[in-house]
């Protein structure tokens, strides 16, 4: 008795046969004309390919294109500039309120730290607190937006419609 397996591979085999006749056809390998294949063709040309690489006679004379750097908007130094400018309101404010004047280090030595483009830049308080000073709109607010939680010392020590934001809560 034959098994399933062997009985289906038998059938297959011609299957496969007239399958691949038409390709073994398109090789070229029953060619039964007995003549040579045809000799390849050669053309001679007498230009070169490409054109060949002239350097100039005096390589100072060679002018360069003047780059131009696209202007993305403010500069951090601008950012920082704007932040460093608010110290004089929010001293004004804090002693108008009652509350504690912020230490002027926090804006001698603050820093420029990211590009957020459309005019805002992430700025580094003197302490390290990241805020987001938007040129466009000439404010300041915390890392989540304008209606986003403000650092508690700039919401009792600036005005809050120069710094926006709420408290934490």
């Amino acid at each position: 008795m034959r098994s399933t397996r062997t009985a289906s591979s038998s059938l297959l085999l011609p299957v496969l046969a007239v399958a691949l006749a038409p390709v073994l056809v398109a090789c070229g390998d029953d060619d039964s004309t007995g003549t040579a294949p045809a000799a390849p063709t050669v053309e001679v040309v007498d230009e070169p390919a490409v054109d060949p690489v002239t350097e100039p006679a005096d390589p100072a004379s060679v002018e360069e294109a003047p780059v131009e750097e696209a202007s993305s908007g403010p500069s951090g130094e601008e950012a920082v500039a704007f932040f460093r400018s608010t110290e004089a309101d929010c001293a004004a404010f804090a002693v108008a309120v009652g509350n504690d004047v912020l230490p002027a280090y926090y804006f001698d030595e603050a820093v420029a730290v990211q590009d957020l483009g459309n005019g805002s830049w992430v700025v580094a308080d003197g302490s390290g607190v990241e805020l987001v000073v938007d040129l466009s709109a000439g404010v300041v607010h915390g890392l989540d937006g304008p209606t986003g939680v403000l650092p508690i010392e700039y919401s009792f020590g600036c005005p809050e419609d120069l710094y926006l934001g709420s408290l934490a809560e």
